[in-house]
C-alpha cells in the first residue's frame, strides 16, 4: 500500500457501520458548526478551503466523508461535508495529508473516493481541491473497508 492511502486506512480501520451512519446523518440534517482542528497549535493557525470535485452532478445533497491528517501521523480527524460545499478547517500551519469518501447513503454505495497532500501556510487560508474517482474493488480491499463481520461497508 503507497502513502497516498494512510487517512483513508485510518479511517477505515477506525469505522464501523455506526460511524459512517452518524457522519451521514450530520452532512444530511444540517448544517454542522465549523470545525475546527482538536488539539492546540504549536504554530501559529491557518485555514484550509476543502473542496473535493466529483464527476457526480447531483442535485440532492451528497454525503463526503473527508479526513485530515498531519504528515507523519498515524491518527486523524474527520470532517462531514456536502459535496460541492467548502470546508474551511482552522489547523496550526505544516504539511497535512486529506482524504475524502464521497458516499451515497439510500443505496450505501461509495461514489467516489481522493487524497491530496496540502500545505497550510501560518495566518493564511489555503485552498485544497481532492479529486475523488470511482473506487474499484481491489482499492476497497486494500483499503480494508469492511465491517467487524468482514462484509463490505459500501457496495461499489
Amino acid at each position: 500500500m503507497d502513502a497516498h492511502t494512510g487517512a483513508l486506512t485510518w479511517l477505515a480501520q477506525g469505522a464501523a457501520s455506526n460511524l459512517v451512519d452518524r457522519l451521514v446523518d450530520r452532512v444530511l440534517d444540517g448544517s454542522p458548526p465549523a470545525p475546527a482542528w482538536p488539539r492546540p497549535a504549536r504554530t501559529p493557525a491557518g485555514t484550509v478551503e476543502i473542496s473535493v470535485r466529483h464527476h457526480s452532478a447531483a442535485k440532492v445533497r451528497t454525503p463526503v466523508i473527508l479526513t485530515l491528517q498531519e504528515d507523519g501521523s498515524r491518527t486523524g480527524t474527520v470532517f462531514s461535508v456536502v459535496l460541492g460545499h467548502t470546508a474551511r478547517i482552522a489547523v496550526p500551519g505544516g504539511a497535512y495529508f486529506g482524504a475524502a469518501m464521497v458516499v451515497d447513503p439510500a443505496r450505501r454505495t461509495l461514489q467516489g473516493i481522493g487524497w491530496s497532500r496540502l500545505t497550510v501556510a501560518a495566518r493564511r487560508t489555503s485552498p485544497c481541491l481532492i479529486p475523488a474517482q470511482r473506487p474499484s474493488a481491489p482499492v476497497i480491499l486494500q483499503l480494508g473497508l469492511r465491517k467487524p463481520d468482514g462484509t463490505p461497508l459500501f457496495r461499489l
